[in-house]
């Protein structure tokens, strides 16, 4: 019989009958060695436990360039937060770890300072920066107060064109929409573009105390929630927009006992740019600077630089994405990578094609299979397999020139990260692995270093095949028992 019909035989058996004994009688009698048959008969073992869940699997050894494990390896899964692997890498690369956001203060080419008087518009040209603050802004403002403007003759102009306004991409869940993990991402993001809401029992059993961060935001909360007498300190309260994306409007509902304490929330805003107008009024105001009108529009070539702050460095930014799982690092950055590599706006679109174009030839990823959405893998119409992220991962650590820097970034098990409390003990600090959750889905992707000290790029895919189950402990000992197995082999 040919030999490679023996191997397809031999195959099929071991999805069928995932036993260890049978695995040694195929391996041995076709001379492979013994290590590759027992990480083969294991893994499969392992999986074979976990029943009516979809799983991908797959695993190369960068040391010796060996494929050591596919399971279902070719097969599109949503990937959650390991997407943000993508993003990073093609940032790294493309970018370089300095690259800053920069926010700007600018006037017209020929504008001047006279008495007190800027003769022309002011410009404030947002870039996207996730970190800017309402700090960073009071300092710019500062800075002209320094070069002694006290009034602008023309409008300040908020511009916003380099980062497109759409803040909710394809395959996202709509309730998401209040919670400052999903805030939304344009050019205009001052304090993340959420807000932190305070709700603390009134012991005359009236409505609750309502106290919002950052008064001049033009945040409004109706408030229609109770204190009622419970037993025990519970609460049900629930925050919604009254107009999504029209307005910063909230109605608050619900109830809370008088035995609870304050509860805070971080809560996303539903219109920055609105957002972005209020707070501007504000500060001019409190800064003494008189002005025309505020106006959205768009710099002018050539316009004079008169202040300008920079985020940190995208060294900075990617460790604190992946460490943390930061989705508006995430699709702050996909954005910006569209506006830079093709020099147009920054989209979606533009931001997914950037990242296409930056990696595919250099790491043989057939993108035809792969649909990437948004930069932070919170899209469930996100599609990737388990071999894309092997290629990935070994592109990076072979080629990439900041390598040393993503291998640190990533979350480190049983140190830091979100894999501070997860695969301690025997394998601390061995598996180096950006991890993935939603409902139904989880995914653990990155470097393992093995006993005798090989490196292993792996992915592990899990999409329940059941709608609406949600096994996220059972998920994670899947994947746990997977990076157990090889972190404590020796291949």
């Amino acid at each position: 019989m040919n030999k490679f019909v023996l191997i397809a035989i031999g195959l099929l058996i071991s999805l069928l009958i995932p036993t260890t004994q049978s695995f040694a009688a195929y391996y041995h009698e076709n001379g492979l060695p013994t290590h590759f048959l027992t990480l083969q008969a294991n893994l499969d073992t392992i999986i074979s436990r976990f029943k009516g869940c979809h799983v991908g699997v797959s695993i190369q050894s960068l040391s010796t360039g060996r494929v050591l494990y596919q399971y279902h390896a070719n097969h599109g899964f949503v990937p959650a937060s390991t997407l943000k692997l993508f993003t990073g890498i093609a940032a790294l690369d493309y970018l370089g770890p300095h690259y800053q956001f920069k926010t700007r203060f600018l006037t017209n080419p020929g504008a001047r300072i006279v008495n007190g008087v800027l003769t022309g518009n002011l410009y404030i040209q947002f870039s996207g920066d996730p970190y800017l603050t309402l700090e960073d802004l009071k300092d710019m403002l500062a800075s002209l107060r320094d070069q002694h403007i006290k009034r602008v003759q023309g409008n300040i102009v908020i511009d916003d064109t380099l980062i497109d306004r759409s803040t909710w991409p394809p395959g996202r869940i709509i309730d998401d929409k209040i919670f400052c993990y999903a805030a939304p991402v344009t050019a205009t993001i001052i304090n993340r573009n959420c807000f932190s809401l305070s709700v603390k029992p009134n012991q005359r059993l009236l409505h609750p105390t309502v106290i919002k961060s950052n008064s001049h935001l033009g945040i409004v909360i109706d408030n229609q929630a109770i204190t009622k007498r419970l037993r025990g300190a519970r609460y049900a309260l629930d925050l919604k927009p009254n107009a999504l994306n029209s307005n910063n409007h909230y109605t608050l509902s619900g109830y809370l006992s008088p035995k609870m304490g304050p509860l805070s929330f971080a809560v996303a805003l539903q219109n920055p740019n609105l957002a972005t107008y209020d707070i501007l009024a504000g500060l001019l105001r409190k800064h003494s600077i008189r002005y025309s009108n505020i106006v959205y529009g768009k710099t002018p070539p050539l316009a004079k630089m008169l202040a300008e702050n920079n985020s940190p460095e995208l060294a900075f930014l990617i460790k604190n994405m992946l460490k943390k799982s930061d989705n508006l690092i995430a699709d702050s950055v996909l954005k910006k990578l569209g506006e830079k590599y093709f020099s147009a706006q920054g989209s979606w679109k533009t931001g997914r094609n950037a990242v296409q174009a930056i990696l595919a030839s250099k790491t043989d990823i057939d993108f035809q299979h792969v649909i990437m959405v948004d930069g932070s893998g919170l899209s469930r119409n996100n599609m990737v397999t388990p071999n894309a992220f092997v290629k990935l991962l070994n592109f990076a650590y072979t080629e990439l020139s900041d390598s040393d820097l993503l291998f640190t970034s990533l979350p480190s098990s049983g140190r830091d990260g979100t894999l501070k409390h997860r695969l301690g003990g025997a394998v601390l600090d061995k598996v180096h692995a950006k991890t993935g959750s939603m409902h139904g889905i989880s995914s653990l992707v990155g470097y393992i270093r093995t006993m005798n000290n090989q490196i292993l790029a792996f992915s592990i895919l899990i999409n329940d095949s059941i709608p609406g189950k949600n096994n996220q402990s059972g998920y994670r000992l899947l994947e746990n028992r997977i990076c157990e197995f090889l972190a404590q082999s020796t291949l």
